[in-house]
């Protein structure tokens, strides 16, 4: 059964009550209508506290106690969404003004003609549903962008928010690329309970993904406890190696962080290794209609999973493409010195699946940052 619309009439003339139940008595039988009755502002007020589902009011503005224009003042200061018609003298015209520009909806004037009544209010209940409509939608938008928010980056938020359709066509794009993942994670997954690996992967998620995010980057996916971020995407600037690499010392910072934590909790100390390269790359869908992703793929992103795979062997935590040291000496020249300076050139490195050698940089290590070492 449908709701009866609740409409408030405050009017201190004796006989308005009885005119308002005459007009409206088969609306009133019928359900449809249900009307509520004061006699000046303040009985209107307690009216709508008592009810606040109230949608609309019938509005004098000569009263006694608190007069209309007050109420008007009094429902703008609380910031109510009742709509008010007002019912006053055609004299009255310079209150009538006054009325409007505090928020009045529309206004007949006195003595009623009841069937112009009717037809205002039925406008004025219209316009309220229209509102709620696109309140609801509003309030759906906003829910379906949270839970994007949920699964994607920030900048891919705004991008999938802006259109209806997919990515669209697939484009080439030079980006940086970061791999990274705790070491020795599928020995530590063997002996702890599903419940505390979930709960650690999302605590090592969490904090690995708000530096990413604060960087610029975006999250390509996760896979186990490996994190695969993309910085250039939707759109590459000449920042994205430096905020590539500048994400990279931030994540092992947080790492440092979370692992104090941790030793207060009698837990043990987690290691991470980071990949990152910087070159040519595909960006687009992947998937069908049915479950689609946004992905980057090409030799870029497989050489950064290579470089990550090679923090164990060199037992560092973090390994860098020269690609990407020599785009930061490119592009950031007033800082590059600064951001490098914590790297270390290894020379070349041949990699698995890869048939030519990649010159790598490593992160200088110090008693500081000791515990992200590889173990």
């Amino acid at each position: 059964m449908i709701a009866s619309t609740k409409i408030l009439a405050v009017d201190d003339e004796p006989d308005f009550e009885f005119l308002i139940r005459q007009r409206f008595r088969r609306q009133i039988r019928e359900g449809e209508f249900a009307f509520r009755f004061a006699h000046h502002g303040e009985e209107a007020l307690s009216a709508l506290d008592a009810e606040p589902d109230i949608d609309l009011i019938l509005l004098d503005i000569n009263m006694p106690v608190m007069d209309g224009l007050t109420l008007l003042s009094e429902l703008h200061e609380r910031q109510s969404a009742v709509r008010a018609i007002i019912v006053s003298a055609y004299g009255d015209m310079a209150n009538l003004r006054t009325a409007m520009n505090r928020g009045a909806f529309d206004f007949v004037t006195k003595p009623l003609d009841l069937s112009d009544l009717e037809i205002t209010v039925r406008k004025a209940l219209a316009n309220i549903a229209k509102l709620r409509e696109m309140d609801r939608v509003r309030q759906e938008a906003e829910r379906a962008r949270n839970n994007l928010s949920r699964y994607f980056s920030p900048n891919i938020v705004e991008l999938l928010a802006a259109q209806d359709e997919p990515l669209g066509a697939v484009r080439r794009e030079t980006v940086g690329v970061l791999f990274a993942d705790i070491v020795g994670f599928t020995q530590m997954a063997e002996t702890m309970p599903p419940e505390a690996v979930m709960a650690m992967l999302r605590e090592f998620h969490a904090r690995m993904t708000a530096q990413i995010f604060a960087c610029g980057g975006t999250v390509d996916k996760y896979i186990g406890d490996a994190i695969v971020a993309v910085f250039g995407v939707p759109s590459a600037s000449s920042k994205d190696a430096a905020n590539a690499l500048a994400c990279a010392e931030k994540m092992i910072e947080a790492l440092e962080r979370w692992n104090d934590e941790r030793e207060r909790a009698a837990a043990d100390r987690l290691a991470m290794g980071i990949g990152i390269h910087y070159g040519p790359a595909v960006l687009g869908d992947v998937g069908s209609e049915y479950s689609m992703s946004f992905t980057v793929i090409g030799d870029t992103v497989n050489t950064a999973a290579r470089l990550q795979t090679l923090t164990r062997t060199l037992g560092t935590p973090l390994v860098v493409g020269d690609t990407l040291v020599s785009a930061v000496k490119t592009s950031c020249p007033d800082i590059a010195s600064e951001i490098t300076a914590q790297l270390e050139d290894q020379g070349e490195h041949s990699l698995r699946g890869r048939a030519g050698p990649v010159r790598i940089w490593t992160r200088k290590m110090n008693g500081s940052n000791s515990g992200s070492r590889q173990p």
